[in-house]
């Protein structure tokens, strides 16, 4: 399917239209603050009508609103404002996180608590007009131009101004405000049960949720990552997402100097969890500071 407002170079590696003159060109992996809204399961925590010892846990920690993250890239020309998926909770997690900005949207995939949230982006048109891109995989955009039909074709005024871009390589993305800031990120690619779902690096850092498993092209990817934000559901086994054990192995493996995991149930208690050192369970609110890679000779 052939989206209308996709721009021709979208999904291809960086041309060079793209990149800046030697001299000139901006760093696109600044450093970056990274705000994770939310870090729970499908059904948030505390999970409705559940009275176990983690849903009415008075720990802050363990309250978990669906899985989302911000990210703040402080280029020399300015900032720029990612945000990782938009779910349910996107609105209170916007207000909790005092966001005044989203220059584009990445999306992992379509399951409902990754994008029911989409529409709560209006706000950030209300002062510019400017669309705001999103960058996913080509069957997500198919996904999503089905799901918010009125939004992609524009058939209702007052919706969000949202412009899919399919990515199947590494793309840069710009502050909507100041367009010479801009930032390079690259998608990963992990299954999800029966599909793919897509996470995202950015410098030393990397973003991977809804994984049942990481294979060898994505951990090679993510050499070199020294903060990871990955998929930890439960210390059980699930059919479609990591096991504590087995995200520390993939955090192992890929020699990440900090892990944190998100997507956590109802299982473990946060004060209760038991993990290797490098890697914790992560939780909302919780704000990450990544210093740009060092310059290589």
């Amino acid at each position: 399917m052939t989206d209308p407002d996709r721009r021709p170079d979208a999904g291809r590696p960086l041309a060079e239209a793209d990149r800046q003159p030697d001299a000139d060109r901006q760093p696109l992996a600044p450093a970056l603050t990274v705000t994770l809204l939310g870090t729970g399961t499908s059904t948030g925590v505390p999970v409705l009508g559940c009275g176990c010892a983690v849903c009415t846990s008075d720990d802050p920690r363990d309250a978990r609103l669906r899985t989302s993250a911000h990210v703040v890239a402080h280029a020399d020309a300015g900032d720029v404002h990612l945000q990782i998926d938009a779910g349910p909770d996107f609105r209170t997690q916007a207000l909790r996180a005092g966001l005044t900005a989203v220059d584009a949207l990445l999306v992992t995939h379509e399951h409902f608590d990754h994008v029911t949230g989409l529409d709560d982006l209006r706000p950030f048109f209300f002062r510019i007009k400017e669309p705001i891109p999103v960058y996913t995989s080509e069957r997500t955009a198919d996904a999503l131009r089905t799901m918010f039909r009125y939004v992609f074709e524009r058939t209702y005024p007052g919706a969000s101004v949202l412009d899919l871009h399919p990515v199947d390589g590494p793309f840069t993305a710009a502050s909507r405000t100041a367009p010479a800031a801009r930032v390079e990120v690259t998608p990963l690619r992990a299954p999800h049960g029966r599909f793919e779902v897509m996470g995202f690096r950015i410098g030393t850092f990397a973003y991977l949720t809804d994984v049942g498993a990481v294979p060898a092209e994505t951990r090679a990817a993510l050499a070199g990552v020294e903060t990871l934000v990955l998929d930890g559901l439960r210390p059980a086994p699930h059919p479609t997402h990591l096991t504590f054990a087995q995200a520390a192995e993939v955090a192992a493996d890929v020699g990440a100097r900090q892990t944190w995991l998100t997507h956590v149930t109802h299982d473990v208690r946060h004060a209760d969890a038991h993990l290797p050192d490098g890697v914790e369970l992560a939780y909302d609110g919780l704000v990450l500071e990544i210093p740009a890679p060092a310059p290589t000779a």
